[in-house]
């Protein structure tokens, strides 16, 4: 009994029997992206999916409508973000206008909705507000959740709660379909990524998920080239760590008992998405519907698993 006694007080024990790492670390799943990552065309985020099939782990999908890849990296975390207020001051418990921002993270040209995000400036906690009118420029305002008149200098950095938290989770980051058609797209791709992992609590757990070809980008048109190249700079640079996004094998399609029409086989044959697995190629040809989720989703699963995440 001494003995035991001693061992534990000098914590001896846990270096004999160490802990298990997967029984410590954070089981949450935090998928980063754009339109795709919230599942829309479908009917629920596919990250939801891998969730419950990974014994019901806690999911958070964060993803804004449009967003470009740089723009993902700043909610994520991984890019500082930097601002100016009205004044150089906070004012009470009152919204003050965002003078300057060092990028617009929660606009998107796709809507006018308003997005916010929770953090902290100078220590006090806030709520950044995007609102947009179309056809003029957003308006981001920031509101203290108590009474604060501090300083806010120019350029002071605004520390996203989501982004902390998630730090320690198995990131799921899908950048770069609203990047396509844009000069620079691979750079800032890749850059992005580069930000988003380091930014991972080390040992850092994430995957990347290559760049969905639009129904409209057969083989041999300029994006579909653009999209095809980013993929295999990811290929190369994230190997095991990536996830194609390549068209549904017989295997794949046969596991979600899905039988491709005549049509779906001519997609497949210009290395496309079937079209029964969209939302709607006449007035949608990006956004997949829940049986093209699910199609990545079991990808993503079967990743996971492989690295044991």
């Amino acid at each position: 009994m001494l003995t035991t006694t001693l061992l534990s007080s000098c914590n001896v024990i846990d270096d004999i029997f160490p802990k298990n790492d997967k029984e410590d670390r954070d089981k949450t799943l935090a998928f980063f992206g754009d339109s795709l990552t919230i599942g829309a065309g479908g009917t629920a985020p596919y990250g939801n999916i891998v969730g419950a099939a990974l014994d019901g782990r806690p999911v958070t999908s964060d993803g804004i409508v449009g967003q470009i890849a740089s723009r993902i990296a700043v909610r994520q975390g991984g890019v500082p973000l930097k601002i100016s207020v009205e004044g150089n001051k906070l004012n009470g418990i009152q919204p003050v206008k965002i003078t300057k921002l060092s990028s617009q993270f929660l606009s998107t040209p796709s809507n006018s909705d308003e997005y916010s995000r929770t953090g902290s400036v100078n220590g006090v906690r806030c709520t950044i507000r995007r609102s947009a009118i179309t056809g003029q420029d957003d308006v981001y305002t920031i509101t203290p959740t108590t009474v604060s008149i501090i300083d806010v200098a120019a350029d002071s950095e605004f520390l996203l709660e989501d982004a902390a938290r998630l730090k320690t989770a198995t990131q799921i980051l899908w950048y770069g379909r609203n990047n396509i058609g844009k000069t620079g797209a691979e750079a800032e791709i890749i850059s992005s990524l580069e930000s988003s992992i380091a930014y991972i609590t080390l040992p850092a757990r994430y995957v990347v998920l290559g760049v969905l070809i639009a129904a409209s980008e057969n083989k041999g048109t300029d994006n579909y080239n653009q999209a095809a190249s980013i993929n295999a700079s990811l290929l190369a640079k994230y190997s095991d760590r990536f996830v194609e996004m390549t068209p549904p094998t017989d295997a794949e399609m046969a596991a979600i008992s899905y039988s491709p029409t005549a049509d779906d086989l001519k997609d497949l044959e210009n290395l496309n998405f079937p079209r029964g697995m969209r939302m709607d190629i006449i007035n949608d040809d990006i956004h997949l519907n829940d049986k093209g989720y699910q199609i990545v989703a079991n990808r993503v699963i079967e990743k996971l698993k492989a690295l044991k995440y």
